[in-house]
């Protein structure tokens, strides 16, 4: 509905309504009014004939009819017992058949009083009627009654009537040209606003209407400001997209983004170049991007909004480690590393590590054998402390030698466990038992809980004794006297977890989440005077994370370190 439509209409109606009301208030008020005029009148001509009426009764009749045509009203004369003795429009003859008028309201009210009325409709002429009654006369007659018509009254009303509806007829004509120029003053403006409203949606430049009406120019002005807002946020909002795309676009990861129905929306040169995609060459869907095996199944994982985090494809003669996330909007996120190189490197590494390491283990025996045997047959003095530091350096270099060529089997996949459902008390003495001489002399007990005793795990016999005889190791050098070792178990649905707590110095905070890697050491003097190699961990955590374990650890500087060890639950109890 437009403005002016609907301004005419409240208009319309709060005229219409008005005129409603003054009409009702009119008839009330103004019918009060004239009644009450026209009843003090015929009073006062009642009380006028009760003094004219002569005392013979015998001329009450005429007199009736003469005193009613000089008032003109109907002038009725009462006897006592409410006998009519005169009537204005009745002859001699036909008073004897008129109704007795003692049980009239006014009659009574008359008698009572002294004078009273009453309203009621003709039973003659069938018009509303005022009767005004008053007490008095010669002797015999008891009322003078004077009766008039009320239809002036309603004639005069009707016309007042008339009158307020055509002022309303008028108001509306009023209230329409009222309705046009205001709806001209104020929809022009605002149907021009609404224009600048859809030019700024639109992104054209705006023209802003002028307004005299001071909430129409509000509203001006705060659309003004709303468009100069929104244009400083959407250049704000495109520098910071080109930004992005410019650093995407710059990225050595390969980046490639779709819509939620898995078509790509975006795709930096990294990602074409690592997928062996032309600058202007038409994209496939993500689903068919890929033709190994692998990566559709990792593709079909994102698309069903699953994460995906650091997982190694090859891809061609590449291998891409792949993180791939659900957006917001229902579409995909991936993001492809290159780490063929980092791969190569690592092989190699681990193969530069293996050979020399077995290089290095048969000299090394010839050492300590000859070192040895110097020893035993030099004679006590300075021959034989040079010969036992020899034995003791070679013995150490055997072990990183050991442990070097384990941690590259391990990585390089040459060693797979060969799990079986083991009693963990006999894992734990043979663990112990090639240190407990040491722990012994140290003051350093072990303690294993009962439950750990009768405790079931799924794991590699010889990598599950490796494992415990480092951690044992480990807590032993770095536990003083009179400290305690405890193992104890904790059994999950799926997962039966090892713990092994000590009473040692600890470890500090900042150090703690590196222990597991190789050559880490928290304190470097003191691994080195207690024979450490900076191996250990980094094998455990190898180990039980082939049996697709996890290893954490916690500890407090001063108090000891726990270290847990997780497997899964042997088949035979899942």
């Amino acid at each position: 509905m437009r403005l002016g439509t609907r301004l005419f209409a409240v208009i319309s109606l709060i005229v219409a309504a008005t005129v409603v009301a003054v009409i009702a208030l009119a008839d009330g008020i103004l019918r009060g009014h004239f009644e009450a005029e026209i009843a003090a009148s015929l009073e006062r001509e009642a009380r006028l004939v009760t003094v004219q009426l002569p005392p013979d009764s015998a001329q009450w009749p005429d007199a009736a009819r003469r005193l009613g045509a000089l008032v003109g009203h109907r002038v009725t004369l009462i006897a006592p017992d409410g006998r009519v003795r005169g009537d204005a429009e009745f002859d001699r003859q036909s008073l004897g058949r008129l109704e007795n008028h003692l049980v009239r309201p006014e009659v009574q009210a008359a008698l009572r009083q002294g004078s009273g009325q009453a309203r009621r409709l003709s039973a003659s002429t069938n018009e509303p009627q005022m009767y005004v009654a008053v007490r008095g006369g010669p002797p015999g007659l008891a009322v003078v009654r004077v009766s008039a018509t009320l239809a002036s009254v309603d004639t005069q009303i009707r016309a007042v009537q008339r009158a307020v509806v055509l002022a309303g007829a008028a108001a509306l004509v009023a209230a329409a040209a009222i309705a046009g120029l205001a709806s001209a003053a104020l929809a022009r403006p605002l149907l021009r606003l609404a224009g600048t409203a859809r030019d700024i949606a639109a992104g054209r430049s705006p023209q802003f209407p002028d307004s005299r009406i001071r909430e129409v120019a509000e509203h001006i002005s705060s659309l003004r400001t709303m468009h100069a807002e929104l244009e400083r946020r959407f250049g704000e909002l495109k520098h910071e997209r080109e930004e992005t795309a410019m650093l995407i676009e710059a990225m050595a990861d390969g980046v490639l983004a779709t819509d939620a129905a898995g078509h790509l929306t975006a795709m930096n040169a990294s990602a074409r170049r690592l997928l062996s995609y032309g600058p202007s060459e038409r994209l496939p869907p993500l689903e068919q991007l890929f033709h190994e095996k692998r990566a559709r199944e990792l593709v079909k994982q994102i698309l069903s909004g699953q994460g995906v985090d650091q997982r190694e494809l090859e891809v061609g003669n590449r291998t891409l480690l792949t993180t791939g996330r659900r957006l917001p909007d229902g579409g995909s996120l991936l993001v492809l590393r290159d780490v063929s190189e980092l791969r190569r490197l690592e092989a190699v590494r681990r193969d530069f590590v293996a050979n020399v390491s077995h290089e290095l283990k048969t000299p090394l025996t010839s050492i300590a054998g000859y070192a040895e045997t110097l020893m035993h047959e030099s004679a006590p003095g300075q021959q034989r402390q040079f010969a036992e530091t020899i034995v003791h350096n070679a013995r150490r270099m055997q072990r990183l030698v050991d442990d070097l060529l384990d941690l590259s089997r391990i990585e390089s996949g040459g060693w797979r466990p060969n799990p079986d459902t083991l009693e963990l008390s006999g894992v734990i003495r043979d663990a112990w038992e090639p240190m407990a001489e040491a722990a012994q002399r140290q003051g350093v007990i072990l303690s294993v809980s009962p439950e750990t005793e009768r405790a079931r795990v799924w794991a590699d016999p010889e990598a599950l004794r490796q494992v415990l005889t480092n951690l044992f190791d480990n807590a032993v050098r770095y536990t003083p006297s009179g400290g305690q070792l405890t193992v104890t178990t904790q059994t999950e649905t799926h997962r039966t977890s090892i713990v092994v707590s000590d009473t040692g110095t600890g470890i500090p905070a900042e150090h703690l989440p590196r222990i597991f890697e190789r050559f880490y050491r928290v304190d470097p003097a003191r691994s080195r005077d207690q024979g450490g190699t900076g191996l250990g961990l980094a094998i455990v955590k190898h180990l039980v994370e082939a049996h697709g374990g996890q290893v954490t650890a916690e500890s407090n500087l001063g108090r000891g370190t726990t270290i847990r060890l997780s497997f899964p639950t042997p088949p035979a109890t899942a």
